[in-house]
């Protein structure tokens, strides 16, 4: 059996270069042994994001009285809303199978390995192919410590079944870490969060880890920063402190130190790559070999969803000779933690910076939450050349600093643009213009 285009995986990466490959006029296969939609899509980025928005919902509910909603007794029900993020996930995934089979993606439901140059085996058929696109994506990366395997869970349990616990330890102050921590203290549990680093969010700025660490801690949540976890029981995780001193964090332990590349079963010992390790690639996401790329979480670099999906189709781009890219230069980062933080660009590479405080944003005011800030940088030019922001809503301002950004605009572009009152993204203008010591509704 031949193919032009044979994609190993059909998460973000895979079932994007699928399509693009196929509209692209090329004939594609695509393996995937689980279910398409990958790890995003199943036990990732729409599951979470689900369950937040729904322990935000219900934490909402001490603010109803100042809007004149009267409420009693209001209850949450931890398996309907695990049975709403199951139907959301699902639909979406049945999206995703009409698309590959309306572009005429052959797809096998099983798993697939590399045997050769350009030859796969998948469900026991040898398929020759011209160009082959390893999407395989990551899994949690294990924490190595006695009883971390036997008592504690990784993200993709907790995402699969409600915890039956009321108290809960997070081992990993990053992302997922962080915004599990808010979803498990908004629904009423209590929570430790313990990193390693001496800060949460230890790629971010200091301001945006300080200003996280109060928001989870103003919910209950426990911040250990500095943290060594020596030993994980099924009641407790132990710990050693900043001071050196032994102490024990109570509840069932979720481990969240990152993912690492799955790649240790694609047969890639078999054409003279490492087999276990991420791929390495030029920024076409060709490898060493030129039949052979890699897109997503099975290439170092950037694990994100909408990186591996933009990166993917621009491998396909390459094999077809196109010329047609996505600029991957300017690439998002968004944490759904409450309050929200959305970062574009590298901040360490402006000169000038200006800031305005959500708190004189009226949209803001009115969803009552007006805690937090927008902070735009600009080069010796004047070009923009990132953003950060934190608060409630602030993931989606990230849409237009990125675009301008991309398109070298100045922060006199962006604040000579009409922004529409009242609304959250006006407070990016209100950011350009205190560069240059204009902001409106700055004292």
């Amino acid at each position: 059996m031949k193919t032009d285009l044979f994609v190993i995986g059909g998460g973000p990466a895979g079932h994007a270069a699928a399509v693009r490959a196929a509209k692209r006029g090329m004939s594609v296969m695509l393996a995937e042994r689980d279910k398409v939609g990958g790890t995003c899509l199943n036990r990732g980025c729409i599951p979470t994001k689900f369950l937040l928005h729904s322990s935000a919902l219900f934490a909402s509910r001490k603010d109803w009285a100042r809007l004149g909603v009267v409420a009693e007794n209001v209850t949450y029900d931890e398996s309907a809303v695990y049975l709403g993020k199951e139907n959301v996930v699902s639909a979406l995934r049945g999206g995703i199978e009409s698309l590959l089979g309306a572009a005429g993606v052959t797809v096998v439901r099983a798993h697939a390995r590399i045997a050769g140059e350009r030859e796969i085996v998948a469900d026991g058929e040898r398929v020759t192919a011209e160009y082959v696109l390893v999407a395989a994506g990551s899994r949690p990366a294990p924490l190595p410590v006695p009883g971390a395997e036997e008592h504690a869970l990784c993200s993709d349990g907790v995402l699969a079944a409600p915890i039956n616990s009321d108290e809960v330890v997070i081992v990993g102050g990053g992302v997922v870490g962080c915004e599990l921590a808010c979803y498990f203290a908004e629904t009423g549990r209590k929570v430790a969060v313990l990193e390693a680093a001496d800060r949460l969010l230890p790629m971010l700025s200091k301001d945006i880890s300080v200003r996280l660490a109060a928001a989870l801690r103003r919910q209950g949540v426990a911040v250990e920063c500095s943290a060594r976890v020596t030993r994980i029981e099924e009641n407790f995780a132990e710990f050693a402190a900043k001071d050196r001193e032994m102490r024990r964090a109570p509840g069932r332990t979720v481990i969240t130190v990152g993912r690492r590349a799955a790649t240790e079963e694609l047969g890639l010992d078999s054409v003279g790559l490492t087999p276990g390790q991420p791929l390495c690639t030029d920024g076409y996401m060709r490898t060493s070999l030129p039949w052979l790329y890699a897109a997503g979480d099975a290439r170092k670099g950037v694990q994100l969803a909408h990186y591996a999906s933009a990166s993917a189709i621009n491998a396909v781009e390459h094999m077809c000779g196109t010329g047609e890219y996505i600029d991957l230069s300017v690439v998002p980062s968004l944490i759904y933690t409450h309050p929200e933080i959305a970062v574009v660009g590298d901040p360490a590479r402006g000169v000038k910076s200006g800031r305005f405080m959500l708190g004189a944003n009226g949209k803001s005011m009115i969803n009552g939450s007006n805690e937090g800030f927008i902070r735009v940088f600009c080069d010796e030019t004047g070009k923009l050349v990132a953003s950060e922001a934190m608060g409630g809503g602030v993931t989606e301002l990230a849409g237009e600093t990125a675009l301008a950004i991309r398109c070298g605009l100045t922060a006199r572009d962006v604040a000579s643009t009409v922004h529409a009152h009242p609304t959250l993204y006006e407070s990016v203008a209100e950011a350009c213009e205190d560069i240059f010591g204009l902001a409106t509704n700055k004292k």
